[in-house]
C-alpha cells in the first residue's frame, strides 16, 4: 500500500546540500529495500529556529497532504516544540539530529530521534584531553559555544581528573577572526592539551590560523569535536601540523556490509560520494519502514544495522545510540586534512542514559537554530 512521508528540511549556508542529502539518503534506502511507491511532501524550515513556522509547516503536511509520518531535521529544543502536534495527530515523528543539544522534557510515545550523539562524542574527547589530570585549554567557536558540546567536554575532562585552565572563544566574522587570545592563553595558562569545539566555516578559519602561526599554535595535542572532523569540511582545509584527535559517529572509511550497501547505493543513484547527511537520511528510511510496518511503538527499543554499526533507539529516552569511533586528523599527499579512523568505542545503554540525563542545572542560553544550519 502506498504511503506518504512529510519532511521538514533545513537550509545551511556552509552545507547547501544538507536538505537534499537527507532526502536522497531516505529515498536511496527505500529504493534498495524495494519500496518505490511512497510519496514525499517537503517543506522548508529555514534554519529551524522559528517554532511557529516549524509547527505550521508540519501541520500543513499533516492536514493538507495527510502524511502518514513526518521526518524533520531538528535539535532537541525545536523537536520538543512539535511534540504537542505529534501527540494530537497521533502519527509518528522521526527527528534527525546532530546531537549537540540535550533534551529538556520527557519523550512522548510517537516521537523518536535518530541522533549522531555529538555531546557524547565531546564528552569522550574531553576525557581524553583531561586524562592524567591535565590542564586543558577550552577553544570554542562563537557558534559552537551556544550548544552543549563544551558542556560535554567539561564533564568528560572532570571525570578524567583534568581541569579547565583557560577559555578561548573565537569571533565569528571572517575579516576579524584571530587566534591571538588563544596563543596568549596557550603559554600563560600552563595548558597541556586543547579541547577544540569548532564546526562549519569557523573550523576552517581556525585551521587556517593555526597553520599561519605554526609551530607554536599546534604545540599541544588537540581533542576535537565530531563536526570539526567532518570529512566534507576537512577535505577543503590545509593541515596545520600537530596532533589532532577526534571522536566521530561515522566515517567514509568504515568497513562493514551496511556501509558498502549505503555507499554503493548513493553512488549509483546520485553519482555522489555519501556524506554524513546521506547517512541520517538512510537511517530515517530504516526507522520509517519499521514505524510504517509495525506501528510507532515498534521503534521503542528498536535495533538496526547502520553503516556506523548496530544502532538502538533507547526505550526510555527515545534517542538512538551506538558506538563511536576514535579518529585522528592527518595531512594527505596534497597537504589537506584527512580523517583516519582507528578503534571503535562501545556505548552501552547506561552510558547513553548518563549523558542524556546529565544536564546543566542553571538556565543556559544558546542558539535556537538547528546545528550546522547557519
Amino acid at each position: 500500500m502506498p504511503r506518504s512521508i512529510g519532511l521538514l528540511l533545513p537550509r545551511s549556508t556552509d552545507y547547501p546540500s544538507l536538505g537534499f542529502d537527507l532526502l536522497d539518503g531516505l529515498r536511496a534506502y527505500l529504493h534498495q529495500a524495494g519500496v518505490n511507491d511512497w510519496q514525499f511532501f517537503t517543506e522548508s524550515i529555514g534554519y529551524g529556529e522559528d517554532h511557529a513556522q516549524n509547527y505550521s509547516r508540519a501541520e500543513k503536511i499533516l492536514l493538507q497532504e495527510n502524511a502518514d509520518l513526518v521526518i524533520a531535521y531538528c535539535n532537541a529544543a525545536n523537536a520538543e516544540a512539535l511534540y504537542p502536534l505529534a501527540t494530537g495527530a497521533g502519527r509518528p515523528f522521526i527527528f534527525l539530529d546532530a546531537g549537540m543539544q540535550l533534551p529538556s522534557i520527557p519523550p512522548v510515545p510517537n516521537c523518536y530521534h535518530v541522533s549522531l550523539q555529538g555531546v557524547h562524542a565531546c564528552r569522550f574527547a574531553g576525557y581524553m584531553a583531561g586524562e592524567g589530570r591535565k590542564k586543558v585549554l577550552m577553544a570554542t567557536s562563537f557558534y559552537d559555544g551556544g550548544y552543549r558540546g563544551p558542556w560535554g567536554y567539561v564533564r568528560g575532562l572532570e571525570a578524567a581528573g583534568g581541569q579547565v585552565c583557560g577559555n578561548y572563544v573565537s569571533g565569528y566574522k571572517k575579516a576579524s577572526f584571530t587566534i591571538a587570545p588563544y596563543l596568549a592563553l596557550l603559554t600563560s595558562s600552563g595548558a597541556e592539551s586543547v579541547a577544540a569545539c569548532f564546526s562549519s566555516y569557523l573550523a576552517s578559519l581556525f585551521f587556517v590560523a593555526l597553520k599561519e602561526k605554526h609551530p607554536d599554535a599546534v604545540a599541544r595535542p588537540f581533542y576535537c569535536s565530531p563536526f570539526m572532523a567532518e570529512e566534507e569540511l576537512l577535505a577543503a582545509c590545509d593541515f596545520p601540523g600537530g596532533s589532532f584527535h577526534a571522536i566521530v559517529p561515522w566515517a567514509s572509511g568504515l568497513e562493514n556490509p551496511a556501509q558498502r550497501s549505503f555507499q554503493t547505493t548513493i553512488r549509483d543513484m546520485k553519482n555522489k560520494t555519501a556524506t554524513i547527511f546521506h547517512l541520517l537520511g538512510w537511517e530515517a528510511g530504516i526507522t520509517a519502514m519499521q514505524a510504517m510496518q509495525q506501528g510507532p511503538d515498534a521503534l521503542k527499543g528498536f535495533s538496526y544495522e547502520s553503516p556506523r554499526g548496530a544502532v538502538t533507539i533507547h526505550p526510555h529516552t527515545h534517542y538512538s545510540y551506538t558506538g563511536l569511533y576514535n579518529a585522528v586528523i592527518m595531512g594527505n599527499d596534497q597537504g589537506k586534512c584527512r580523517l583516519q579512523v582507528n578503534e571503535p568505542i562501545p556505548v552501552r545503554a547506561g552510558d547513553h542514559e548518563l549523558v542524556m540525563n546529565d544536564r546543566p542545572e542553571a538556565i543556559a542560553s544558546g542558539w535556537k537554530n538547528n546545528y550546522l544550519c547557519i
